[in-house]
Formats: C-alpha cells, structure tokens, sequence
C-alpha cells in the first residue's frame, strides 16, 4: 500500500472535501469542479475556453458540466436584458449540491412528438443533389409553412413535409434553450431547403437531428441540420 505525501508549494486552491467524497460524480466531473472551483469570479466561463485547458475536448468538457449540474453543484442559465435580448451565459458553482439547482437540471426535456409519418410514395427517377449552402441572416422565417416548394408533389406530401419542419424548428428551440445556447433562426430560403430535403426521409431521426445541431453546430448551425436532414435513412414502406 502506497501512502501519499504532500509536497505544498504556492498557487494552490481550497476546496471541500464534500465534492471530492461524492460518490455519485465521477472522476471527470471532480476534476472539472476543481479546475472551474479555482478561477477567479472574474473569468469568462464557456465550453470552448474550459476545453482549451485540458484533454479531452468539448465532448467530455459538456458530459462533466451536465453531470455536475445533475448533482447540484453547477447551474448555467442566460440573463436577458430590459430589450429582451440574451446575455452572456451565467454560471453558478457551489462546493456543496444544491436541491433547487438539481431538480431545474433533472427537468424532463420535452419528448419531441409529432412527426407525420411518411408512406414513401414511389418517385421516378429521383434526382439526389448535393446544392452548396449559402448562410442568411436577412428575413428571417418565423415558423409558416412553405407553399410551392416542389409541384411534382401532392398539396398533402408538401403539407406533411413542411409540418416535419414546424415541428423540428420548435423542438431545435427547446434544446437550445436546455443546453443554454442562442435561439436559432431560419431564412425563407434555408426552410424551403429543409422542406425539400426531408421528403421521403425517415423523421424518427429528426429529434436526433436537432440535438446535434445544438451542441455540434456552433459556427453554421442552418447548414450542419440540413446536412443531418439530407443523411437521415429513407423511409421504408410498410410490407403488405
């Protein structure tokens, strides 16, 4: 048996020892606590900055952040202005787990419900193009249906896809609003496309879809969905 002798010197941080004897949390989320427990109130805390200053990456920087707000030590939430505008994330930590923090974080995410199902009409000749995709910021959709978006389909095809995308846009919101990150807007153009990409695709991948979005697609977030959108599996049609 091994024993451990201390060898102090100065730069050194306090904790208590109540986080670190959590059995619940794991090693990660320990170390992370340590590492955020010894910046100053001062510091910009963010995914992207925390990753810098370890291995790891953003992956397990997120799964300890979550796993430490599960337990009550951390809760993120954003602050708005007299505008209603979102402000910086803020982050509150706590050396001993707080009730209140934990239920907020162990809230049920809204089950994404809704999806029409598709019945994959034969098509002849389906064309499966790959267009370059343009970020736009300038009129921005608020959540209408698209009409018009291909003739060759039936007004109720073009209604159930553009119903897909309703519903995907609501549920893309909730998660953004669960992992605290800024709302994402469409353009009238990048709904068309999402519309469009989506006809004959098995939705059941479309929850999926919209979490990755929010925590993978930071710098393009319309394009990163779309091509989620366009990867998604056909849908099968059920076997008589």
């Amino acid at each position: 048996m091994a024993k451990i002798k201390k060898v102090y010197d100065r730069g050194y941080t306090v904790i208590d020892n109540l986080v670190l004897n959590d059995l619940s949390l794991s090693w990660k989320a320990k170390g992370l606590f340590c590492y955020l427990w010894s910046q100053s109130d001062e510091w910009d805390f963010y995914v992207k900055e925390v990753a810098k200053h370890s291995k790891g990456g953003k992956d397990q920087v997120t799964t300890g952040l979550e796993e430490l707000e599960r337990a009550g030590y951390l809760i993120r939430s954003r602050k708005r202005n007299e505008l209603g505008q979102l402000k910086k994330n803020e982050w509150l930590l706590s050396d001993h787990p707080k009730e209140k923090w934990k239920k907020i974080a162990n809230k049920k995410k809204a089950p994404m419900t809704g999806f029409p199902a598709q019945d994959n009409p034969a098509q002849e000749n389906p064309t499966q193009g790959n267009p370059s995709l343009t970020s736009t910021n300038s009129n921005k959709y608020q959540h209408k249906r698209v009409k018009k978006i291909n003739k060759s389909l039936s007004k109720e095809e073009r209604e159930r896809d553009a119903n897909a995308i309703e519903i995907l846009i609501t549920y893309l919101t909730h998660c953004a609003e669960e992992w605290r990150r800024p709302p994402i807007t469409f353009s009238a153009t990048e709904i068309k496309k999402m519309v469009k990409a989506v006809h004959g695709k098995d939705t059941r991948g479309l929850k999926e879809a919209a979490e990755k979005t929010v925590v993978y697609g930071e710098q393009y977030p319309q394009g990163y969905l779309l091509t989620c959108i366009k990867n998604l599996p056909e849908e099968v049609a059920n076997e008589k």
